[in-house]
């Protein structure tokens, strides 16, 4: 039993190594947009302030013009404690992004396994559940493309769930902590990420309360509370503070908007797509895969076949989970809409502000429906089925372990330091490194200039009246000390963002604090003659609480880890796998071998597409707009189009070199006649703001633009027209046509592509 258990777990732990070799052997940190624009620069800025004597600091330091911000008050800190852990024994802060995320997908699989040991004592059936989670597009998207710490939250959750259900299952001390601490640091991972589980979480609890009675529901309910009180340090500031930062930013851009950003359903079951070696912004895009459509109709049916043999128990925790599963997925399209639009003024919104976000629980959900579809099916070849789900779920990720084709969004020197932070900030508008400014104090309106910077960094203050001196001063994280000389009396407009928490000192006598408006500045008033002022960020009563009841939980948990023991015994009984350590043996070889000989050296599950070459398109042209951009190929959906319908245009572009800001780009339905609604020609386009600064030369960058046909648009023969124009001058980018059939001049700059019939 020892050597079967342990083979078990060995191949939970080795299943994801086709997606974390490939973590951990290419720069992901520099592909992925929030790992490059966000987590890396937040733990440099971390670890800057834990060695200023700082265990959790709640004031960074060089962000905001170097004037420091709350940013780990507000955003989950857990991530940058781990990777400052890696980075004090000599790693690189690029690579620390890699090691998390590779351990994070370990720790999906490990988890998930757990997890279906314990609801279906199968090690088979554990194991398939265990890809599905792993691999789930959604969960690869989040780490590789968008590089969030919701994934690694996601990934974490299935620990939590088996961590309360160790909890109900036999209750101690230890097991108790343990669960507190998996819930607990789920909010630390990614707090919107624990609300959005919250109703699995709620259908497990009654799940544990009909199969275990009412002392396991006790139990696990204990530590779900025990958990929250252990992180209440992070959470009721979180919550006391959050009005003095402008957390409404984050809804506020169309492109975050759930409202106006619906998946349609062919994109949300698709097929994952191949990558191409020659597109510049390749993308995993937001598919959950067809298996769904597999799975949840078929967990249904066997549920309604065999009902009676059933428990309620089951029928709860399974229905439950497909009909919130369905719901979640309903709610990406654009038929949900009116539910976004209903819910858009609400402050859930914050954490809601993509509709994606909603997904975070369908790996759970998924997860369990397999286990539970396999377990019914009561024949010899379960183990076999269970091992061809293993196998479907990595051969349908395959497309997508290329993490190193994803866009290019900045290069992450291995020796980055605090010294980096200011020049980045100011450089991306990233400030207070946050996506929309969200972490800024609400006093602060006005952006942040180098000119700015430039003062923040020379002097104390802003404001010193004439003749006076600075004799002395001296900043570090969350302290500023000058010693001055003024001839006058006069309120100092010191180099500080004011923020409840901040203290203020003359001569060691304590001063009030207020803002200055717009530029968020410490204002304290300074009498003539020579002074010291000393400025210190010392928390605020809701922090000092949420500290107090966090060290009371912590010692409650140890105390009873100590004193309220369980003899010892062997884990449950489960059905493990037969040890066959070659398969351990080829899951390390076959890994091994696309990471690192077949993804370097070859195309294998990847196009390659030249400008002369492009696979998907329809007509490969020769087009410049303006001296910048240059359009090697387009397809169109289809040249027929009743009016209602969509219509899509792609195409593929080239940039000749960098360019400091982006540009406007749209595509126009020109029709024969006028639009009587618009008193134009125009019977249907899209336009978008094109971040064209963040494009490289070298690389193809495919562009889609869908649009619905004017509904009451007559039959006929309409152009499709594609330009570009400055946003800042309102200048179009004239087309030069090199070469191409089909394509022609339009008489206002821009470029006919081809024609769209309408019936």
């Amino acid at each position: 039993m020892v050597k079967k258990r342990l083979f078990s777990w060995t191949l939970a732990l080795l299943l994801p190594l086709f997606a974390a070799l490939p973590a951990l052997a290419n720069p992901i940190e520099e592909h992925a947009v929030d790992a490059a624009l966000f987590h890396v620069y937040r733990a440099v800025v971390f670890a800057a302030a834990q060695a200023d004597g700082w265990l959790y600091p709640r004031w960074a330091p060089g962000i905001n013009g170097g004037l420091g911000g709350p940013l780990f008050t507000f955003y989950s800190p857990l991530i940058y404690f781990l990777m400052t852990v890696f980075h004090a024994v000599g790693v690189p802060f690029a690579l620390t992004w890699r090691l998390v995320v590779a351990l994070t997908f370990m720790a999906a699989s490990l988890g998930a396994f757990g997890l279906g040991l314990a609801l279906f004592r199968r090690a088979d059936i554990a194991l398939a559940g265990a890809a599905l989670y792993v691999f789930s597009p959604y969960l690869l998207r989040v780490l590789f493309e968008l590089g969030s710490p919701q994934g690694i939250a996601v990934a974490f959750f299935p620990l939590v769930l088996w961590s309360l259900w160790a909890v109900a299952e036999r209750p101690d001390g230890l097991r108790l902590m343990l669960a507190a601490a998996a819930w607990g640091a789920l909010f630390l991972i990614h707090n919107a990420t624990a609300l959005l589980v919250l109703p699995v979480v709620v259908l497990f609890l009654a799940f544990i309360a009909l199969k275990m009675g009412s002392r396991g529901f006790a139990a696990a309910v204990v530590a779900i509370v025990a958990g929250l009180m252990l992180v209440s340090f992070f959470l009721i500031p979180f919550a006391a503070e959050r009005q003095f930062v402008q957390l409404e930013r984050a809804a506020r851009q169309d492109w975050t908007s759930p409202v106006t950003n619906p998946v349609p359903l062919r994109e949300l079951f698709s097929w994952p797509q191949f990558m191409d070696t020659g597109l510049g912004n390749n993308a995993i895009g937001q598919t959950v895969g067809p298996l769904p459509l597999l799975i949840f109709p078929l967990t249904l049916a066997v549920m309604l076949q065999g009902k009676r043999q059933w428990l309620w128990a089951d029928w709860l925790w399974v229905g439950g989970l497909l009909l919130w599963g369905v719901f979640i997925l309903w709610m990406q399209t654009a038929s949900a809409t009116p539910v976004w639009r209903t819910i858009a003024p609400l402050s859930l919104m914050q954490y809601l502000n993509f509709r994606w976000r909603l997904l975070a629980s369908l790996g759970v959900v998924m997860t369990v429906a397999t286990g539970y579809l396999l377990t019914a099916i009561h024949c010899y070849r379960v183990s076999l089925l269970a091992g061809l789900v293993v196998v479907v779920a990595i051969v349908l990720a395959m497309p997508l372990l290329y993490p190193q084709l994803l866009p290019f969004y900045e290069d992450l020197s291995p020796s980055l330091s605090l010294s980096d932070i200011l020049p980045f900030t100011l450089r991306t508008g990233l400030s207070d490194l946050s996506g929309f400014g969200e972490l800024l104090p609400h006093w602060r309106t006005v952006p942040f200039t180098p000119e700015e910077a430039d003062r923040i960094a020379q002097s104390p203050v802003s404001n010193l009246p004439e003749g006076g001196r600075v004799l002395h001063w001296e900043r570090r994280t969350g302290y500023l000390e000058a010693e001055l000389e003024t001839p006058t009396a006069f309120q100092g407009a010191f180099h500080a963002l004011y923020f409840p928490g901040w203290v203020g000192y003359l001569d060691g006598e304590w001063q009030p604090l207020q803002p200055a408006e717009g530029g968020g500045y410490i204002l304290m008033d300074v009498p003539a003659g020579r002074h010291t002022v000393l400025l210190k960020y010392e928390g605020t009563t809701a922090q000092r609480v949420g500290d107090g009841l966090s060290g009371i939980t912590v010692a409650v948990l140890l105390t009873l880890a100590a004193l309220w023991r369980r003899p010892v015994q062997n884990p449950f009984e489960a059905a493990y796998l037969r040890p066959r350590w070659w398969v351990a043996g080829l899951l390390v070889g076959l890994a091994a071998l696309k990471t690192f000989w077949l993804d370097p050296h070859t195309t294998f599950l990847r196009h390659h597409s030249t400008c002369g070459s492009i696979h998907g398109a329809q007509a490969q042209v020769d087009v410049w707009f303006g001296e910048t951009l240059h359009l090697c190929g387009y397809a169109v959906s289809s040249d027929h189009a009743a009016p209602g319908e969509e219509v899509s245009v792609t195409f593929w572009w080239e940039i000749a070199h960098p360019v400091e800001r982006g540009a406007n780009s749209f595509v126009h339905l020109i029709g024969p006649t006028v639009n009587p609604a618009t008193g134009t020609p125009l019977w249907g386009q899209e336009d978008k703001q094109m971040g064209i600064n963040w494009w490289r030369p070298g690389g193809l960058y495919r562009d889609t633009y869908t649009f619905r046909v004017a509904p009451d648009a007559p039959p006929g023969e309409y152009w499709l027209e594609v330009g570009w124009w400055d946003p800042e001058t309102q200048q179009r980018y004239p087309p030069r046509i090199v070469a191409g059939e089909g394509v022609s001049l339009s008489e206002w700059d821009s470029l006919l592509v081809g024609t769209v019939i309408i019936p």
